[in-house]
């Protein structure tokens, strides 16, 4: 199994950062992800809309980075900029794997 992504027999997932950040004072580790299970169709639309009210206009919000990003932050009670000083190789990561868990199969 992968460093960065830890799956156990209760569906925790988790993304260990490879370079961990301060966020408030607070030394951000990892990012819990398994508040996605629990994610709404309203949850999504929500997020939609923060999409729209920070610029973004293209097809796909649910591929980026930025919704990557405002879903962590939703499942952790987060604001919206809790991921903003995560280093970039992490964010590609988190994208990925929030992008794989609402599309491959199981």
């Amino acid at each position: 199994m992968e460093k960065d992504m830890v799956q156990n027999e209760k569906e925790t997932l988790k993304l260990i950062l490879e370079e961990p950040f301060l966020f408030d004072g607070e030394e951000v580790k990892e990012i819990d992800l398994e508040g996605l299970f629990d994610m709404t169709a309203g949850d999504m639309c929500a997020m939609d809309r923060q999409m729209t009210v920070k610029g973004y206009s293209g097809l796909r919000m649910d591929a980026t980075r930025q919704y990557a990003m405002l879903a962590a932050a939703r499942v952790n009670n987060k604001p919206w900029e809790w991921l903003d000083h995560m280093k970039a190789r992490d964010s590609v990561r988190l994208r990925d794997m929030v992008s794989a868990f609402f599309y491959a199969k199981g």
